[in-house]
């Protein structure tokens, strides 16, 4: 009699693992960034200049001078300048060279312009937006409590957030290449060693006080 109890007990107990298991198992537990993705589109930035005879405005070479911030900033890939044949093109790229922009970030580009047709100059580059999942679903929200899982709008302001203030939306994709290191900053540290003289920051005093009174 004893033997039949403690072998129902046993069967009660894995039948109630497994009903638990199934209930509210691992593949529910999903995390943040899984629950609200936020997904990283790319878009082309164009510009069109009336630059056909290759003489440039100061509106236009302030237009150009923009982009070329905008592009060093959020840019990737290269600067393409689509002009017809002619001086304009030029012009345009070397505005572009004079803003800031490296040479080996411009490519040029031709196109054959119709008679008549105006000789417009195109310039572009590619940049990365990011756009999170919509917030306020309620949907589900019984459900999710019986099952003690996280609400339908858990951790969805914390997206939001994170894709409006990313600087640069291709970091999700990849991580952003390094620049060159500041070589003159490590002579000078190396100098100063060598001279025997202090490398190391200064202390304030007074901070470290205050932070061992608190």
């Amino acid at each position: 009699m004893i033997a039949t109890m403690k072998k129902l007990l046993l069967a009660t107990a894995a039948l109630t693992t497994v009903g638990c298991a199934g209930f509210n198992g691992q593949e529910h537990a999903l995390t943040i960034a899984e629950q609200h993705p936020i997904s990283v589109d790319s878009q082309t930035v164009t510009m069109t200049l009336d630059a056909a005879t290759g003489e440039l405005s100061s509106l236009d070479k302030a237009r150009i001078k923009a982009f070329g911030d905008s592009y060093m900033r959020n840019g990737h890939g290269v600067v393409s300048v689509t002009s017809p044949s002619g001086p304009g093109g030029e012009a345009v790229r070397k505005a572009l060279y004079e803003a800031g922009v490296p040479q080996a970030s411009i490519a040029a580009a031709d196109y054959r312009s119709g008679e008549g047709a105006p000789g417009d100059t195109i310039i572009s580059y590619t940049h990365y937006v990011a756009t999170p999942s919509a917030c306020g679903l309620w949907e589900g929200t019984r459900e999710r409590d019986h099952r003690n899982l996280n609400s339908p709008n858990f951790g969805c302001a914390t997206q939001n957030n994170l894709a409006a203030m990313i600087g640069d939306p291709h970091d999700l994709i990849a991580p952003a290449e390094m620049t060159d290191p500041d070589s003159t900053t490590r002579i000078r540290g190396v100098k100063a060693y060598r001279e025997g003289k202090v490398t190391s920051s200064k202390a304030d005093s007074a901070i470290n006080t205050e932070i061992a009174n608190q």
